[in-house]
């Protein structure tokens, strides 16, 4: 490769195939020794089976360079077709450490950001961290504003405290109740979790330009469906008010062939019932019942913005400690567009 324009193969969801998925997870392998070294690698069947079950509404697209030997840099947006954020699409970009410097990751990025403005966005987001400076240089130098701080925080779950688990589920009788659901939301009880989630938009989102995001019933499904083609199994609990009503979630998840470490994904209250400890007791309970259900976890992983005190009190406490930092950046796409016609 030289610095000189390189051969880009443009993908969308109706030309993925089992080979470029193939393919991609071996690219993917080779960035994690970068990233996360002592972590498992990628299942090929977990990434191929996800591309068969994308929803609807999500539009993903990836721009490749790649020869015979594979593939060696990557650009992919995301966004979904709705009415939230209509102004927004979500971009990973990387390149091989053997292979950066030559402009790539440049090219990339044009093609990436002149297809995001006709779908009719005008914001990209991506992400870096600390294991790989050479994303925020990138990220820098092509005009993205650092938005939000970030840390992906471990739990190891040798490290939990003593008796913790018990203090935290032993209350005083409120009239709440806790639920358990493996991978799917009770049919009866969908259109009300869609609605809890949107709790999820009282997180901190610091200087991002984004909107709150309202999750239909139907993406409940979809997404219940793509975490299981990828091999996940999902152990939700959710915390149920005197009145029947749901006041709180939290959820856990891990793929069968890593199941030693564990997601933490979404946690939230309702507004009318915080201050009663909740929040503790849905994720005491919920890792309760993890170490029945996976006996071969380890490690539990969370992201959580560095400005969310109330969640990361919780997540010390339980003896989380701060594994990998990351910044999340915004950039305005014409001003992208730009910076990248001077450069040329």
């Amino acid at each position: 490769m030289t610095a000189a324009a390189s051969a880009v193969t443009h993908r969308t969801t109706r030309q993925f195939t089992e080979a470029f998925a193939q393919r991609l997870v071996t690219h993917l392998n080779h960035l994690r020794q970068e990233s996360h070294p002592e972590d498992p690698p990628v299942q090929v069947d977990n990434v191929w089976g996800q591309m068969q079950h994308l929803p609807d509404l999500l539009d993903l697209q990836f721009w490749t360079v790649e020869d015979d030997a594979g593939i060696h840099a990557h650009a992919r947006t995301q966004f979904m077709r709705g009415p939230d954020n209509q102004h927004l699409a979500h971009l990973d970009l990387m390149v091989a450490p053997d292979r950066r410097g030559q402009g790539l990751g440049r090219q990339l990025l044009g093609l990436a950001a002149h297809a995001m403005q006709a779908e009719g966005r005008s914001l990209l987001l991506t992400a870096t961290n600390d294991r790989v400076p050479a994303g925020e240089r990138f990220a820098r130098r092509h005009g993205f504003q650092a938005a939000q701080s970030t840390h992906t925080n471990r739990l190891l779950l040798r490290d939990l405290p003593a008796g913790l688990l018990d203090r935290w589920t032993t209350r005083t009788e409120d009239g709440y109740r806790l639920e358990f659901w493996q991978d799917a939301v009770p049919e009866a009880d969908l259109p009300a979790y869609a609605a809890l989630l949107d709790v999820m938009n009282s997180a901190p989102t610091d200087d991002l330009n984004v909107e709150d995001s309202h999750v239909t019933p139907e993406e409940v499904r979809a997404m219940e469906r793509l975490s299981a083609a990828g091999g996940r199994t999902t152990l939700t609990v959710v915390a149920r008010a005197p009145d029947g009503t749901l006041a709180g979630m939290t959820d856990l998840s891990w793929r069968a062939a890593q199941p030693q470490i564990v997601g933490q994904g979404n946690t939230g209250v309702l507004d009318a019932h915080r201050g009663r400890g909740l929040g503790r007791w849905l994720k005491a309970a919920n890792l309760q019942r993890l170490l029945t259900l996976n006996p071969h976890a380890r490690e539990i992983r969370t992201q959580n913005a560095d400005s969310n005190g109330p969640m990361l009190h919780i997540n010390t406490a339980m003896g989380f400690r701060p594994f990998m930092a990351s910044t999340v950046w915004q950039g305005d796409l014409t001003a992208t567009l730009d910076h990248l016609k001077e450069s040329t």
